[in-house]
């Protein structure tokens, strides 16, 4: 099975990279416009879907092929939390979240065809989040210089310097990287009634 991963994110493609997927990285057309009218939840769903198909009308010609699409969010006291757009956004974000939980949801979405037949599956996974409840100003100034902070939700990475300011993790720790592994490979069985490791191809 051609396995095509619908992201622009490096973190993605390292997760797919090391869990043994051969795979092909095509950024998806689709624009995210928000929807106030519709719950985050459905729309980082949406997002994804919309991603990978996106992508899958480059593909629908192939009999095996299956389209990865993603999204994901942050959930901190019921506001989703986007990227800061400065280095000052970025402080106060982080300084918000001292000593208090958030959520990381990610959506993701198979699309293709397995066998001819086309498909597509949704499903979105939360993993709760703390924050140390120590964490001074100068520590956040320290942490602003490896610039871990720009492009990011929340303004951290969890691959990055900011886990440093976490306390704990429930749930899938991919999931917060972006991919919910563990959710993934129970789709792929749904779809190919197969494990994912008979869908994946040997280096």
């Amino acid at each position: 099975m051609k396995i095509i991963l619908a992201s622009s994110s490096p973190n993605r493609e390292e997760l797919l990279t090391r869990m043994g997927f051969q795979f092909e990285v095509v950024h998806p057309t689709f624009e995210e416009r928000i929807d106030v009218t519709v719950s985050p939840e459905k729309q980082i769903q949406h997002f994804a879907l919309e991603k990978a198909k996106s992508v899958f009308q480059k593909f629908s010609t192939l009999d095996d092929v299956m389209i990865m699409g993603f999204d994901s969010m942050i959930d901190f006291k019921g506001t989703s939390v986007g990227k800061p757009r400065t280095k000052k956004a970025a402080f106060e974000m982080i300084q918000s979240f001292i000593g208090k939980s958030q959520r990381v949801s990610t959506g993701i979405a198979l699309v293709g065809r397995w066998e001819g037949e086309y498909f597509e599956k949704v499903s979105v996974v939360h993993s709760p989040v703390k924050f140390r409840s120590d964490i001074t100003d100068d520590q956040i100034y320290r942490y602003l210089e490896f610039g871990d902070w720009k492009g990011k939700c929340g303004a951290y990475s969890i691959l990055g310097t900011g886990m440093f300011f976490l306390e704990s993790i429930d749930g899938d720790f991919q999931n917060i990287v972006g991919i919910p592994v563990l959710k993934m490979g129970e789709m792929i069985r749904e779809v190919t009634g197969k494990s994912p490791v008979w869908v994946m191809e040997p280096k």
